[in-house]
């Protein structure tokens, strides 16, 4: 009899305890689903809840890190409808980028003189700056899949309209419209990643969608090599290019808008039981999973007490120095070891290949080993010594020229190992995107400063540009060695600060991983 009232006075407690919580904004929207769809009495038979302190908790949800195990048909689901629009988002936002740069082989630079081509794909970095913090904003405030939905659609009208640019300020105009647009792609593509996985699931699937870089490469290659073909005369093959792929950019935006949920809570291709399964398996992350409340003090946090905030941001800048730099000049730069406009179209190929390769070993080695350190300080090595060689070679030597050129975009695959970074160590959903702008500005501001490196009067040696492209990826191994330690060291501060004491559950309270004291760094 004793033993039932002092059940009936805890559980009255429980309820007591999550009315309070759920009143309170600053909960993750997941412990709100949790208990308007009864998730206690749908999965968590032992009465677990997400209130700390709770008595009457299983030994599976007490543990560290959380051990629930997602079942395999469900992850396959989530793979199957949520994957594709990650992977077809990077896609088209990778492509539509980098036709600029196909188009330099098709004819557009006869509408151009001295500088204003490196200028073009300037002010599209610049563009991106401006509109990343107010993009980020509206991820934050917003539901995401109408967001990006959205822009995606916005950004594919911009690129269809470059079809009818023919002077250097039209091409300017559409070029900061595109830049202020695609901004949305990548913090969407890290955030919505970082609602459906854990920590090693997430290492794998951004691999899968970042690897379309290379896949944007090789379509990106044939695309200019079909159409430089096309011998119009009311249309240029150039004109052509950006107007049928700126229409399929439109279409994919459209069905992003109508199809992708907003998040786990209302994926509509999960029942209820499956919904509160992918949230149970995602607590292990303790990064949480969405909060539509705007927090000032995370971002505060974020610039002001995270110490690895910007080391990691001068990582971005000095190895994507060498993404702006490829992503607008390969093509230019292929020319100038003596191939013509078709076979340097045609060596864009490979670029894919060695992308995509890349990108997919590195980040299935993290998935299955960790080691981040290790694996992303070893990435540089080879854009040094293509550095190297193409700074020791002469021209003349137009296949060992090449393979330097194609061995700079192992430095430049790293943008992936930070995307893995940032949703792996970041806890607390305003902090997190905002860490993510703020990571894409900083390569915006690289891929700004590395076109407007190779100037004419360098032509075609570029010494100066190799040289800052050498320095710059060297600087980065210090540097990552040096984000390593310090997660090493503040993870082993906070086992000697919990030492003899019980490790609790982590609860979906947007807390970040400062103030939950119970997070550990992925290094």
């Amino acid at each position: 009899m004793s033993s039932s009232l002092e059940s009936k006075t805890e559980g009255k407690q429980v309820s007591s305890d999550l009315v309070e919580i759920l009143s309170n904004e600053d909960v993750d929207v997941a412990l709100r689903y949790l208990k308007k769809a009864h998730a206690e009495d749908v999965a968590l038979s032992d009465q677990t809840t997400d209130v700390s302190g709770i008595k009457g908790q299983s030994n599976e949800e007490r543990t560290y890190f959380g051990t629930h195990t997602l079942q395999p048909r469900i992850l396959r689901k989530v793979d199957c409808f949520i994957l594709p629009f990650l992977c077809l988002t990077y896609l088209f936002m990778f492509l539509d980028k980098a036709l600029l740069n196909y188009a330099a082989a098709m004819g557009i630079k006869q509408h151009l003189k001295g500088n204003e081509f490196s200028d073009l794909g300037t002010i599209f970095s610049a563009a991106y700056i401006f509109a990343e913090p107010f993009v980020t904003f509206c991820i934050q405030r917003w539901p995401i899949s109408k967001v990006m939905g959205t822009f995606i659609t916005l950004w594919g009208v911009v690129l269809a309209c470059h079809s009818a640019c023919k002077s250097y300020a039209s091409l300017m105009i559409v070029r900061t419209l595109l830049g202020m647009l695609e901004s949305s792609s990548a913090v969407g593509c890290i955030a919505i990643s970082g609602m459906y996985y854990t920590k090693s699931e997430q290492s794998a699937r951004i691999g899968f969608w970042a690897t379309q870089a290379g896949t944007g490469y090789i379509v990106g290659g044939l695309i200019s090599f079909g159409f430089l073909h096309y011998h119009g005369t009311s249309f240029t093959s150039w004109q052509i290019m950006f107007l049928v792929v700126g229409l399929v950019t439109v279409l994919f935006g459209i069905a992003t808008f109508l199809y992708l949920p907003d998040n786990v809570t209302n994926a509509w291709f999960l029942d209820e039981t499956e919904k509160v399964e992918v949230l149970r398996h995602i607590k292990a992350n303790q990064t949480g999973h969405e909060n539509k409340k705007f927090k000032i003090s995370q971002i505060k946090e974020l610039f002001l007490y995270d110490k690895l905030t910007y080391p990691m941001l001068l990582i971005t800048a000095c190895s994507q120095i060498s993404t702006g730099a490829i992503g607008t000049f390969s093509v230019t730069i292929t020319q100038t070891f003596g191939f013509d406009k078709y076979q340097s179209a045609l060596l864009q190929l490979p670029i894919g290949t060695i992308t995509a390769i890349i990108i997919l070993v590195t980040t299935q080695m993290l998935s299955r080993f960790g080691q981040f350190t290790l694996i992303t300080t070893s990435m540089y090595i080879p854009a040094i010594i293509g550095c190297i060689v193409m700074l020791s070679l002469p021209l003349s030597h137009k296949i060992g020229n090449l393979f330097s050129l194609y061995l700079l975009y192992s430095g430049s695959c790293v943008i992936t190992n930070i995307y893995i970074w940032n949703s792996c160590n970041t806890s607390g959903y305003s902090k997190r995107v905002f860490r993510n702008a703020a990571t894409m500005i900083v390569y915006s501001i690289a891929c700004i400063v590395a076109p407007q490196m190779f100037r004419t009067s360098s032509y075609p040696r570029y010494i100066p540009a190799k040289i800052a492209l050498l320095v710059t990826q060297a600087v980065c191994v210090p540097l990552q060695l040096y984000v390593g330690y310090v997660s090493r060291k503040e993870n082993r501060a906070r086992d000697k600060e919990q030492e003899g004491q019980e490790k609790t559950q982590y609860q979906f309270l947007d807390y970040t991983d400062i103030e939950n004291r119970s997070f550990r760094y992925f290094y």
